[in-house]
C-alpha cells in the first residue's frame, strides 16, 4: 500500500514564481468579472492537468481533465477567466497493474483524499493578471486566482507562459501546491506530527506537483 496510496491535485494550476512555489493565502479574492473583449472556449479536448505525488517510498503521476471553462482578452490581454475541473476524471499513468491502478485511483476518489462523490467538481477562477518579463523558465504572465476543492477556497499565484492570437489561447506551467491548504491530510506527517515515526516511509508528502496545458479557442 505504501507505493499505491499518494495524493495529486487538481486542480488548478501552475506555479507562484520562479522556484514553482504556490502563494496560499487565507481567504479567496474578488474574481475578475470583465464582460468587455473577445471571449475564449476551453478546448476539452486539448487541455489538460498533470499531477505528480510522492512518498518516500517512491511516486505516482496521472491525469486530470477540465469540464469546461472561458477566457476573455482585450487588447492583447486575459482579463478575466475560470476553468471547471472533474475530479471523478483522475487517472494514474504509472501503474501497469489494472488492481494497483484502481486502488490507488479508487482511494483518490474516496473521503481520505477529494471525496469525489460529495465534491465532484472543482473550479479555479481568476482574481489578477499582470505581464512579466525576465523569466528564467520563460514565463510571461503572473495569474493569481481562486481554487476550490472539497468546498474549500484558496487563492494561489503562479507564473505562466501565455500566448494570445486573434483565435487562441494557449498558457503552460507548472505549480507545487499543499494539499493541506485543501484539508487534504491523509498520511501527513506535518498535520499528525505523533504519527511521523508510525508512518515513516509510509507518510506522504505535502507537496503536490502540477503541470498545466491550457488551450482555449474563440
Amino acid at each position: 500500500m505504501k507505493l499505491y496510496i499518494l495524493t495529486i491535485l487538481t486542480i488548478v494550476i501552475l506555479a507562484s514564481c520562479n522556484n514553482n512555489q504556490a502563494t496560499q493565502t487565507e481567504e479567496a479574492q474578488t474574481t475578475l468579472t470583465s464582460t468587455e473583449g473577445d471571449s475564449f472556449s476551453l478546448d476539452v479536448t486539448n487541455s489538460v492537468i498533470n499531477w505528480e505525488g510522492s512518498s518516500l517510498s517512491g511516486s505516482h503521476n496521472g491525469t486530470l481533465t477540465l469540464k469546461e471553462g472561458f477566457l476573455k482578452s482585450k487588447d492583447g490581454q486575459i482579463v478575466s477567466g475560470s476553468f471547471v475541473l472533474d475530479m471523478a476524471s483522475i487517472k494514474d499513468l504509472d501503474l501497469v497493474d489494472v488492481t494497483k491502478n484502481g486502488y490507488l485511483v479508487g482511494h483518490l476518489n474516496d473521503t481520505d483524499f477529494f471525496d469525489t462523490k460529495k465534491f465532484p467538481i472543482g473550479t479555479f477562477e481568476i482574481t489578477s493578471i499582470e505581464k512579466i518579463e525576465n523569466d528564467s523558465l520563460g514565463n510571461n504572465h503572473k495569474i493569481s486566482g481562486n481554487l476550490t476543492l472539497k468546498g474549500i477556497s484558496k487563492n494561489i499565484s503562479f507564473p505562466a507562459n501565455v500566448n494570445i492570437s486573434e483565435t487562441s489561447i494557449s498558457a503552460k506551467g507548472e505549480v507545487v501546491i499543499d494539499r493541506l491548504q485543501w484539508g487534504i491530510t491523509y498520511r501527513s506527517s506535518t498535520a499528525f506530527p505523533s504519527l511521523k515515526a508510525k508512518l515513516k516511509d509510509n507518510a506522504i508528502n505535502d507537496n503536490i506537483k502540477v503541470a498545466l496545458n491550457i488551450v482555449a479557442n474563440k
